[in-house]
């Protein structure tokens, strides 16, 4: 049980000093941080959105071959 109680103890005592920790972080760099966070969203939505055109490209060629193999095989 004292275990227990010990574990609380310092996870609280943790928690006390990663929220102070954040607020003191976010007043002095919060602004640099925003600009961080806005660059690597606008980066990982572009490698997103080309990744899919990727996706996209090679099943309409497998779409286009699918189609043409299978006007051959009729013939």
């Amino acid at each position: 049980m004292t275990r227990m109680y010990k574990h609380a103890y310092m996870e609280a005592l943790y928690q006390a000093q990663v929220e102070r920790l954040r607020k003191r972080i976010d007043a002095k760099f919060g602004p640099t941080l925003d600009k961080v966070a806005d660059v690597v969203a606008e980066s990982f939505e572009k490698m997103w959105q080309s990744k899919m055109t990727k996706i996209e490209a090679r099943q309409e060629l497998e779409a286009k071959l699918r189609k043409i193999l299978s006007e051959t095989t009729r013939t």
